[in-house]
């Protein structure tokens, strides 16, 4: 649904989400899942999207396969042919992406990948999917609608709308900002967004490039004591360099980036039918809490960084999988106590991480013989199959281990906790009553998965799982490598509770009530 009109007044939704992008239209898709009325404001129009390309890691493939989509974004991909062969040549070298420009991720590695090619879309196509998604589930989406303001109260949130039509407002119980590094959302909710400053400005454009004099400017990525020049498949050029202040609210132009290819390349260039010129910097800023009351945070909103190994969208959308599901219980009247706050508590850290491994990406990237040096022993180091696991586990999210509510248990290394809570539970081929599948095909309908497997003692005491019923997916499957007697499995992937077994009634009652909330009694 697109129009530019206000507001009906008295219009109310369960939640609204401002920021019509990736991340936005990611989270309406899973509120919508639970029945949640979402709204997605946009403040751009349809079909204008910014002129990128962004790499959807291994830990996204994983979570777009449990809600059944990972073929359709791979199908998309392969519709275009520049792209799907950039990113079948870093397959073909045996590896799946770079720390510092430094190719060698994935290159060494004992355990076989559940997605191990990552994918490459542009932002609009990646939008666009998403978008469609999210309205075929229900959500309503509306572009040219720009939220300037709100105000919340005990009982919600006045979101405060702009349209070609004046200023209007529409209600939410919550209003989550996707709206970016310059979050108003976030500037009105009064949360802080500390961090560092910039040490470099990154200028990328898209145009017919000619080199005067002759020659050619190469592919790929290139470094020189001038910084850093990149010529991508899909005919976008980017332009690094460090310590060159420049003034950020003017619009970047053609001759600036042209000039700054010379003075990294040596090679004088002019640019013509130029469709685009951007530019970026390595500020790295994070929001002191993601929840205030009533107003959320997820993406940019809630984190920015320089954009090194492609983390930025992946961790934005892993932000809107692990809030989803949770703010939708706590908007269907389930939520445990805790359960919305635990969104801050395990994402936190997790951009906290990101932006220390981009800031030291960028210190690595630096011109001059002292980072030559170090970048010589880090391409040594990336070799030890140790050391590539860890930085692969970091790039790609597949190291994630996250502390549990203590009241499920324990943390993975608390009392009684199992040494695999907190994890990412990987997919396993299963046989059900209504026949063979696979723990990724039953987290489609993005309900908390519970998994008992036959042999194990398990099957019983699923029985007591009966008055979590109406929002806990009860199964039980005999695998021939489980991971555990029983499993609860969270909708965005990761592991609840497990038990080696015996199972008994109470311990299942009590981590059921730890994370899905109240039991309910039959009818």
């Amino acid at each position: 649904m697109t129009t530019t009109e206000l507001p009906s007044v008295g219009e109310h939704f369960d939640v609204v989400v401002a920021g019509g992008g990736p991340v936005g239209l990611a989270l309406a898709a899973e509120l919508r899942l639970h029945g949640v009325a979402t709204l997605v404001l946009e403040r751009g129009p349809r079909g204008v999207g910014e002129p990128r390309v962004l790499a959807l890691h291994a830990r996204t493939l994983e979570t777009l396969d449990r809600r059944g989509l990972l073929a359709e974004f791979t199908r998309a991909q392969e519709t275009l042919p520049d792209l799907d062969a950039w990113r079948g040549q870093l397959d073909d070298h045996g590896a799946r992406g770079h720390f510092a420009g430094l190719y060698q991720l994935g290159r060494h590695t004992a355990e076989p990948a559940e997605q191990p090619h990552g994918l490459t879309l542009p932002h609009q196509v990646l939008k666009d999917l998403l978008a469609g998604r999210a309205e075929e589930l229900g959500a309503v989406v509306r572009h040219d609608h720009e939220v300037v303001g709100l105000e919340q109260d005990a009982d919600g949130v006045t979101v405060r709308v702009r349209t070609a039509d004046g200023e209007g407002s529409v209600r939410a119980d919550f209003l989550v900002g996707c709206d970016g590094g310059r979050s108003v959302v976030r500037k009105d909710a009064g949360i802080a967004f500390p961090g560092t400053g910039p040490s470099l400005v990154s200028r990328m454009g898209r145009g017919t490039v000619e080199v005067l004099g002759g020659g050619e400017l190469p592919g790929g990525w290139r470094r020189s004591d001038g910084g850093w020049f990149m010529r991508m498949a899909d005919g976008r050029i980017s332009v690094i360099e460090w310590d060159r202040p420049t003034d950020q609210e003017d619009a970047a132009t053609g001759d600036e980036l042209a000039a700054a290819i010379e003075r990294v390349t040596g090679q004088r260039v002019a640019l013509t039918d130029v469709d685009f010129v951007t530019r970026f910097t390595d500020s790295a800023r994070q929001a002191g809490r993601y929840r205030a009351g009533r107003v959320l945070l997820a993406g940019d909103a809630a984190h920015i960084h320089f954009p090194a190994g492609g983390q930025g969208v992946n961790l934005g959308l892993q932000d809107a999988f692990n809030l989803g599901w949770k703010l939708a219980a706590e908007c269907r009247g389930w939520a445990p106590e805790g359960l919305l706050d635990s969104y801050h508590a395990e994402r936190h850290p997790i951009a906290a991480e990101v932006l220390d491994n981009t800031r030291a990406q960028v210190a690595l990237m630096r011109p001059g013989p002292q980072v030559d040096a170090l970048r010589a022993l880090f391409s040594r180091l990336l070799e030890m199959e140790e050391v590539n696991k860890y930085l692969s586990d970091v790039i790609y999210a597949t190291g994630i281990r996250y502390d549990i509510l203590p009241a499920a248990g324990g943390g993975p290394s608390g009392p009684g906790g199992h040494p695999r809570i907190g994890t990412f539970a990987r997919d396993l081929p299963l046989t059900t009553a209504d026949g063979p599948t696979r723990l990724a095909e039953l987290l489609r309908p993005g309900r908390p998965l519970l998994l008992g497997f036959d042999g194990s003692g398990a099957g019983d005491a699923l029985d007591a799982a009966a008055g979590w019923a109406d929002r806990v997916t009860i199964v039980a499957a005999t695998a021939r490598d489980p991971l555990a007697a029983a499993l609860l499995v969270r909708p965005d992937g990761y592991l609840a509770w497990a038990s080696d077994g015996p199972v008994t009634g109470e311990g299942l009652r009590a981590a059921l009530t730890a994370w899905c909330g109240a039991e309910r009694a039959a009818g």
